[in-house]
């Protein structure tokens, strides 16, 4: 969480909003009020978001590194060196963590009523489960898709000669009589070939259909365009 969401105030917040949060915050997360392990850490990290905040020049210089300034601006309000991801080593330094644990420390450190918490919790539960499902009808219908292709040509390895028979005589009839005749004194024919025809090409199609449905881009545009777009949305994170 950046500053402003750490004291839970809006990136417009006052000096006297921002010194209201930190007070609040205060109370909660001394060490000599809270024993948590964690006290210590999130005190210092409260106290060094009030210093940032506070400092007009500091602020401003915090809020050129939000828009995606370079990393130097970052070290030089906050007197930190900022971790970098070295590109020549197999290693990351930058730990990606899940929805889970970014949920796990908001629930525990972010500045908001029980309530609000309650209903962000609610809400990625409904977003999970609505993917969930989603997941699950796409990988249901793919292998539907598999079935039915796999048993239509099975089936034609069986009804082959009756098929090549009933083309046979569909070709002689239109040879003889002609097409447009053979259209409009036997329809049913014409219909019956033209509906063998699309389930036998459809048999080639649906595979083709359930490897689109099951690529990478559909299962991305899932979990990092829905799933955690709208997990953003509950939670109200800010990038």
């Amino acid at each position: 969480m950046n500053y402003y969401e750490l004291l839970g105030v809006k990136q417009s917040a006052s000096e006297d909003e921002i010194k209201e949060a930190y007070k609040k915050l205060m109370k909660k997360w001394h060490p000599d009020i809270n024993k948590d392990k964690d006290a210590v850490n999130m005190s210092s990290k409260i106290n060094e978001a009030k210093e940032v905040l506070l400092d007009s020049e500091k602020r401003k210089n915090y809020d050129i590194y939000l828009t995606e300034k370079t990393k130097e601006d970052y070290n030089k309000y906050t007197q930190r060196k900022a971790r970098e991801s070295n590109t020549n080593s197999d290693t990351n330094v930058n730990k990606n963590v899940t929805k889970w644990e970014y949920l796990n420390d908001w629930l525990k450190y972010a500045n908001y009523s029980s309530l609000r918490k309650v209903l962000a919790v609610i809400g990625v539960m409904l977003e999970t489960f609505l993917c969930f499902l989603i997941k699950i009808l796409i990988i249901g219908f793919s292998f539907i898709c598999n079935i039915i292709s796999y048993f239509i040509q099975m089936s034609f390895i069986y009804v082959y000669p009756i098929i090549g028979i009933i083309f046979l005589l569909f070709i002689a009839q239109c040879i003889s009589q002609g097409f447009n005749k053979v259209i409009t004194d036997s329809p049913e024919a014409f219909t019956a070939v033209i509906s063998i025809t699309l389930i036998y090409i459809s048999s080639f199609i649906l595979p083709i259909l359930s490897k689109l449905i099951l690529s990478p881009k559909v299962f991305d545009i899932l979990y990092n365009k829905i799933d955690i777009g709208l997990f953003k949305k509950c939670i109200g994170y800010k990038n």
